[in-house]
């Protein structure tokens, strides 16, 4: 009866000991766990900040600042946070860093002077500095045809550009007398092409092909037809007939 006795107390110790152990268990892994989680902090937002500023909202989540790069930025002002990892409202451990990156503003361009440069020039000298071009507006002025007269934004470094890049005024020669076209059809080329010049006009393309029955030299086709109004700026093309 005593072996059974003794036999039971220290099965019922053993028990208690067990119980014991459990418990004692799962409150050290509550314990851990509420020790871990109160070392997780919330990111604060940091763009558009300071360095000074972002370094105060990082401290007072007891975080780092770690200066990753600096890069241009149209938007944001030099010298202010552009960039971070982790974003702003993540989760992260005390005594870490967040990583930003830090604005240098927007990039600058080097505006070449094209004024006084013909309009072909002119595009390859922006192009090269990779200034786009905007808007080409044409008067007419005593300046040589395509003579840019005037750039906007003026030459030199700017921070920003107008939406549609540089616009340029250009000259279209001085303004000349207009004609109406005449009829040209049945009429000796040789005869046409002396006037036209003569005129000012521009005949561009000449161009010859057989029509039988008609003498060589004749012309056949115009453009401007006859009753347009041209100008010195205006292109002429003939169809002359042609030997057999």
């Amino acid at each position: 009866m005593q072996l059974k006795r003794l036999a039971t107390s220290l099965v019922k110790y053993s028990l208690t000991a067990v119980a014991l152990l459990v418990t004692a268990g799962i409150s050290a892994v509550t314990t851990m766990r509420v020790v871990l989680s109160s070392q997780e902090v919330e990111v604060p937002s940091l763009m558009g900040k300071r360095m000074n500023e972002a370094g105060a909202l990082a401290g007072k989540q007891s975080l780092l600042l770690r200066v990753e790069g600096r890069r241009n930025d149209p938007r944001v002002p030099a010298d202010r946070i552009v960039g971070q990892e982790p974003a702003a409202g993540s989760r992260l451990k005390s005594q870490r860093s967040i990583r930003v990156w830090v604005s240098l503003g927007p990039r600058r361009l080097a505006v070449p002077a094209v004024e006084g440069e013909s309009i072909r020039t002119s595009r390859l000298s922006l192009e090269s500095a990779q200034v786009p071009v905007g808007r080409v507006v044409e008067v007419a002025d005593r300046s040589e045809e395509g003579t840019v007269l005037m750039q906007n934004p003026p030459a030199g470094e700017t921070g920003s550009l107008p939406p549609d890049g540089v616009s340029l005024l250009v000259s279209t020669g001085p303004a000349g007398a207009s004609y109406m076209m005449p009829d040209l059809i049945n009429r000796r080329a040789a005869d046409v092409l002396d006037s036209l010049r003569n005129a000012g006009l521009k005949v561009t393309d000449v161009r010859y092909r057989s029509y039988p029955g008609l003498m060589p030299g004749t012309i056949i086709r115009q453009a401007p037809p006859a009753g347009y109004r041209v100008n010195s700026h205006s292109s002429v093309t003939l169809e002359v007939s042609r030997a057999e």
